[in-house]
C-alpha cells in the first residue's frame, strides 16, 4: 500500500527503461568521458523519476498518520540507491565506484528537492545537475564551475567523491527528518 500510494511500481518501470536505455546508448570504450556523461544522465533521469515517489499524494495526510516515517523514508532512499547502481552497473561501461558515486549524489538531492519543494518537483535538482555535468566539461577552474560539474568528472576524482557524499548526507538527513514538503492533493 505504501509504495502503490506514491506509485512506486510505474515509475520503477519508466525510471528503469530509461536508465538502461540511455547508459546503452551512451556505453563506449570503459571509462571514457563519453561513457560516464552517459551513466550520470542515466542515474539523474532514473532517480528523477524514482524521486517522484517520495511523497504521497496528500503529505498533509501522510503527516497525520500515527506511524513512524523515519525508517520508511531511509529504506526508500536506499532502495531508489539500490535500483539505480544494478541498473546501470549492467548496462554502462564506467566503473561501479563511479556509478555508486554519481547514483548517491543524485539520491541525495532528490531527497533534498522533495524536502524543499515536495514530491512533485523532486526530479529538478537531479535533472538539472545531470545536465550541467553533461554539457559542461569538467574543468578545474573555476572551482565552482568544477563542483557543479561533479556527475560528469573522471573516476579518480576526490572532488566529485566529496560533493556525492556531502549530497547524498544533507539530502537523506533532511529527507529522513522532515519528510517530503507539505503539500494538500491539489497542489
Amino acid at each position: 500500500m505504501f509504495l502503490r500510494s506514491r506509485e512506486a511500481p510505474a515509475g520503477a518501470l519508466c525510471a528503469v527503461a530509461a536508465m538502461t536505455a540511455v547508459a546503452w546508448l551512451g556505453a563506449g570504450p570503459a571509462g571514457s568521458r563519453h561513457a560516464v556523461t552517459a551513466a550520470a544522465l542515466a542515474l539523474a533521469l532514473g532517480i528523477a523519476v524514482l524521486g517522484h515517489g517520495l511523497g504521497g499524494p496528500d503529505s498533509v495526510l501522510d503527516a497525520t498518520a500515527a506511524i513512524r516515517w523515519a525508517p520508511r523514508r531511509a529504506l526508500h532512499l536506499a532502495t531508489i540507491f539500490v535500483v539505480a547502481v544494478a541498473v546501470v552497473t549492467a548496462v554502462a561501461t564506467v566503473p561501479v565506484a563511479v556509478v555508486a558515486r554519481d547514483a548517491a549524489g543524485f539520491t541525495g538531492l532528490a531527497a533534498l528537492a522533495a524536502t524543499l519543494f515536495g514530491r512533485r518537483l523532486a526530479w529538478t535538482l537531479p535533472v538539472v545537475t545531470g545536465c550541467v555535468s553533461a554539457g559542461v566539461p569538467a574543468v578545474p577552474e573555476p572551482f565552482a564551475l568544477y563542483l557543479l560539474t561533479w556527475a560528469g568528472q573522471p573516476p579518480d576524482s576526490r572532488t566529485a567523491l566529496v560533493t556525492a557524499a556531502l549530497l547524498a548526507v544533507t539530502g537523506a538527513a533532511g529527507y529522513v527528518t522532515r519528510g517530503p514538503r507539505r503539500t494538500g492533493p491539489a497542489s
